[in-house]
C-alpha cells in the first residue's frame, strides 16, 4: 500500500582513484568533477523516492577501499598524472614545502623537481608518512562534504546514511563521517554488536547495513559469511543479534541481508547464500521467522530496559 517506512541506496560511478586496491569497491575521487555530478545524477534518478515522505534516507557506496591512516593519499601518489587528487595533493605540497629539494629532505627522497613527483606512480617510504596521513583525511573529508552538500541541496529532508563501511571502518574514516553524515552505517557481520563502540569523541547514530547468517542443513549450499548449525539456531542468533542491536545507546536500526536466498547458480560475482528470510520459491524460513517475530514484539521494551 506504499504506506511503509524504507531506505535506499546508490553507488557512486564517477571516476575512481586509480591506485584505490585493497580488495573492496573503488575509492571514487571527490576532486574529480565526474564526482560532484554523479551524485546529481543519481539524485536526479531516485527523485520519485525524494519526494516520498515514506523514504527516510540513502545509504550512498557500499563497503569501499579505504585502507589505512595513510592508503588514500598514497594509492593517489601511485595514480597517474592526470588523477584529480594527486593534482590537488601536489599543490597543497608545494604551498607548503616551496621547493622540491625541501620535500625531498623531509621525505627521504629524490625527485627531480615538481613535475617529476607527478608523473613517478611510486609510493614514497615512511618519512612522507605525515603529510600522508594529512591528506588522506583531506580526502576523507571532501568524499563526504561534497556528497553532504549534493544530497542535501536536493533532499534536505532525508537522511544521508553514510557509506556501509565493511566491518568497524578505520578510525579515521568514521571519525570524518561523523561530521558529515547523518547517520554513520556498518556492515557488521557478527554473533551480536555487545562489543561493538565508536571511536573516542563520535557520538552519531549508527545503522547497520548488512547482516546474516545461514545453515546448510536445508536449502542451499553455501551458509554466507556467518555458518550456523542449523535453522534453529538461525533463529536464535537472529534474537541475539537484534537485542544487541536494541540495547547499544547508538544504533537506530539493523538491515538484514538479504530478503531472499541467492540463486544457487550465483549472482554477477557468483556469491549463492542461504541467508533470505524466504528461500528461492518465496518460502519462508519458520524458525528465522520466529525470532523476527519474537524480538520484534518485544523491541519497545528491550530498548527501554524495561
Amino acid at each position: 500500500m506504499d504506506r511503509t517506512p524504507y531506505t535506499d541506496r546508490f553507488e557512486l560511478k564517477s571516476k575512481p582513484i586509480a591506485g584505490s586496491h585493497d580488495g573492496w569497491w573503488p575509492f571514487r575521487d571527490p576532486f574529480d568533477p565526474s564526482f560532484r555530478a554523479d551524485v546529481r545524477r543519481l539524485m536526479a534518478e531516485h527523485k520519485a523516492e525524494m519526494d516520498d515522505p515514506w523514504c527516510f534516507g540513502f545509504f550512498v557506496d557500499n563497503e569501499l577501499s579505504w585502507g589505512g591512516p595513510t592508503d588514500l593519499a598514497g594509492w593517489t601518489l601511485e595514480s597517474p598524472a592526470d588523477q584529480a587528487a594527486k593534482i590537488e595533493f601536489l599543490t597543497r605540497l608545494e604551498s607548503k614545502y616551496k621547493q622540491i629539494g625541501k620535500l625531498n629532505a623531509a621525505w627521504g627522497t629524490s625527485y627531480a623537481d615538481w613535475g617529476a613527483l607527478l608523473k613517478s606512480t611510486a609510493r614514497p617510504g615512511k618519512g612522507a608518512d605525515a603529510d600522508l596521513t594529512e591528506f588522506t583525511r583531506v580526502i576523507a573529508n571532501a568524499y563526504f562534504g561534497n556528497i553532504r552538500e549534493e544530497f542535501k541541496a536536493a533532499a534536505p529532508n532525508k537522511l544521508y546514511m553514510g557509506c556501509r563501511f565493511a566491518g568497524r571502518g578505520p578510525e579515521f574514516a568514521v571519525q570524518t563521517a561523523a561530521l558529515h553524515c547523518d547517520i554513520v552505517s556498518y556492515n557488521i557481520y557478527a554473533r551480536s554488536l555487545d562489543d561493538f563502540k565508536l571511536p573516542v569523541g563520535v557520538d552519531k547514530p549508527v545503522m547497520i547495513g548488512e547482516f546474516h547468517f545461514g545453515a546448510l542443513d536445508r536449502g542451499l549450499f553455501h551458509p554466507g559469511l556467518i555458518k550456523l548449525a542449523n535453522q534453529e539456531e538461525r533463529g536464535r542468533a537472529y534474537v541475539q543479534y537484534v537485542t544487541s542491536a536494541l540495547k547499544h545507546p547508538n544504533v537506530v536500526g539493523v538491515h538484514w541481508h538479504q530478503f531472499g536466498d541467492q540463486a544457487t547458480t550465483g549472482r554477477f560475482d557468483g556469491e549463492d547464500f542461504q541467508v533470505g528470510f524466504v528461500d528461492c520459491c518465496n518460502t519462508p524460513y519458520p524458525e528465522t521467522i520466529a525470532g523476527i517475530r519474537e524480538v520484534g514484539y518485544k523491541l519497545y521494551e528491550i530498548r527501554s530496559g524495561k
